[in-house]
């Protein structure tokens, strides 16, 4: 099995973050393309990425392939890879390849690991307030409200996504309208209102770098849905439970 991808930088960015809440995981190979589905040991946050078939230079897959991943190994390797960099996945019987073609080429071996795997059901959840945000502007609202406190609270109201963090050490926060220029769209039919662990947001703000933009999703103390759309036709979709009070 042989898969290349046309710049190895979406994976490193994407890799890096998964990392930061996975330490192993199982990926999955068919016809339609590469997909990493996986939950934190918490049960607090589940990933969803997939890249299909056709986002592939090279899609060499005779049947479906599942390979076990450290992912903190994994993650080392790929922050190697440069902006010149095509990426290349090759699978074998007990080991995987990692390729690397800019300026030269660099191939890194990895053992394939026995991870026990949970199956996931496919998550249906109606979520009634969504924006889309710049990827900048989700990475720059992490390293605002970072400094401040360890939960913050979402306010999505008709064109406005407003965050805050409050703690002892002070309050802050950030607002978005649609003036901002960063605010893409919004469909928030009434104010909905909910707070997350800032911890859990800044794992996948590595994303952002290669992301062109940012789907928020929400309701009432209702888990947040964040969309990175990646690549060509690529994505990374982040379920995180709400901390209710």
């Amino acid at each position: 099995m042989k898969l290349t991808f046309f710049d190895a930088r979406v994976w490193k960015y994407v890799i890096s973050g998964v990392s930061k809440v996975v330490k192993e995981t199982v990926a999955h190979v068919n016809e339609e393309g590469f997909r990493i589905k996986t939950m934190d040991e918490s049960k607090v946050v589940l990933i969803d990425f997939m890249i299909p078939s056709s986002s592939f230079e090279v899609f060499e897959v005779e049947s479906d392939v599942s390979f076990g991943i450290n992912m903190e190994d994994l993650a080392k390797v790929m922050r190697r890879a440069t902006k010149e960099d095509k990426l290349s996945i090759e699978v074998g019987e007990n080991s995987y390849s990692i390729i690397f073609e800019g300026h030269g080429l660099r191939k890194f071996t990895l053992p394939q690991l026995e991870v026990y795997e949970e199956e996931l059901p496919e998550v249906d959840l109606e979520l009634p307030a969504r924006v889309e945000i710049t990827s900048d502007s989700y990475r720059e609202l992490v390293k605002d409200l970072e400094p401040i406190a360890d939960t913050v609270t979402f306010n999505l109201e008709p064109g406005t996504l407003r965050v805050e963090a409050t703690s002892d050490l002070g309050y802050a926060e950030v607002i978005i309208s649609e003036d901002s220029g960063v605010l893409l769209d919004y469909q928030v039919p009434e104010s909905v209102k909910s707070s997350y662990g800032l911890e859990y947001l800044t794992y996948v703000s590595s994303v952002s770098q290669v992301a062109d933009k940012v789907a928020l999703e929400i309701g009432n103390d209702m888990p947040l849905r964040a969309t990175f759309e990646i690549g060509e036709g690529g994505k990374l979709v982040y379920l995180l439970a709400p901390r209710v009070e």
